[in-house]
């Protein structure tokens, strides 16, 4: 490492970043109708319910209390406290692979409940995909059906992904970026007050 510091090393990687993501806003202009479905779904639900797990999990919590500071019915589907998946609810599900089991299992009670299924993965032909009423596609999810030689060489790699994201994190950072875009277009697009949601942060 020589004479470098670790600042050193955190301000090389953070200079990668924006330019790994100047091509973000183009994942939602290939993706205007799903845009536009997944707000029609949102407003006309009686519910809304969220899940992921693993890191893709605090994409799904942090769009769950973005939304319910806008006052909608939204329940995370890991809390112990959470409410039942009801006809002509939502739900909106995190897996950049669309095989994690908990999370397709999630999509096929719901579909089983007449609920509408959002899925926010990486691959249209994943099991995750298929049991969906939207598919969001967002890079980055690792295939786990092609299976561990697969995963061993996308984390050893000296691919383009490995130089921004050290051992995988591409899904989840643009899962993450997914939600604050989508809280923040509702919240313009309907014309809600910001001083609104301070005041819902707040109280919460």
């Amino acid at each position: 490492m020589g004479n470098k510091k670790f600042s050193d090393f955190a301000i090389e990687w953070a200079k990668f970043i924006p330019e790994y993501m100047k091509n973000y806003p183009r994942i939602f202009e290939t993706q205007r109708k799903e845009l536009d479905d997944i707000f029609d779904l949102i407003e006309g639900s009686r519910a809304i319910h969220l899940y992921g797990k693993g890191r893709s999990a605090n994409a799904a919590i942090s769009l769950a209390l973005r939304l319910k500071h806008f006052d909608y019915n939204v329940w995370f589907i890991g809390d112990v406290v959470k409410e039942r998946i009801r006809p002509n609810d939502v739900v909106i599900l995190f897996s950049g692979s669309g095989e994690t089991s908990e999370v397709v299992e999630v999509a096929k009670r719901a579909k089983r409940d007449n609920a509408s299924v959002i899925s926010i993965t990486s691959y249209r032909n994943s099991t995750l995909a298929k049991n969906s009423d939207i598919i969001f596609i967002l890079p980055g999810g690792l295939e786990k059906r092609r299976g561990w030689d697969y995963l061993e060489a996308q984390l050893t790699s000296e691919s383009e992904r490995e130089k921004f994201f050290y051992g995988g994190g591409e899904f989840e950072t643009m899962a993450y970026l997914f939600q604050e875009t989508l809280v923040s277009a509702i919240g313009r697009f309907k014309r809600i007050p910001m001083r609104n949601i301070i005041e819902r942060h707040i109280r919460d």
